[in-house]
């Protein structure tokens, strides 16, 4: 469902929906993915984090609630942080996998 918001930060809006997209398609074997993953997600919540920040001035700018806004970019900015941690994860085990088997194998 698209947010009465998404309009006023479009650009950012598709950044996120694609790394969402991609967050959705990862395996945990794919060690590339994770640290792509991982890494666009520490970016990208950084800029949300940025708009939740100047969220007074998107109000005044297009004339809507400066609650709101923030409120729903703060949620984009903290599922960003916890996409990142997830990949973190995922990247450290597989990369402590790939470790071992080179160990044994």
């Amino acid at each position: 469902m698209k947010s009465q918001f998404e309009d006023y930060v479009r650009e950012d809006c598709k950044q996120f929906d694609e790394v969402c997209r991609y967050y959705k398609n990862k395996t945990p074997e794919d060690i590339d993915t994770l640290y792509h993953l991982m890494t666009e997600c520490l970016i990208l919540s950084q800029r949300w984090s940025d708009i939740a920040s100047n969220s007074s001035l998107y109000a005044k700018q297009y004339g809507f609630s400066k609650t709101d806004f923030q409120q729903w970019a703060y949620q984009r900015y903290r599922n960003l942080q916890e996409m990142h941690v997830d990949c973190r994860v995922l990247y450290s085990d597989a990369k402590e996998d790939l470790k071992n088997f080179g160990r044994t194998g």
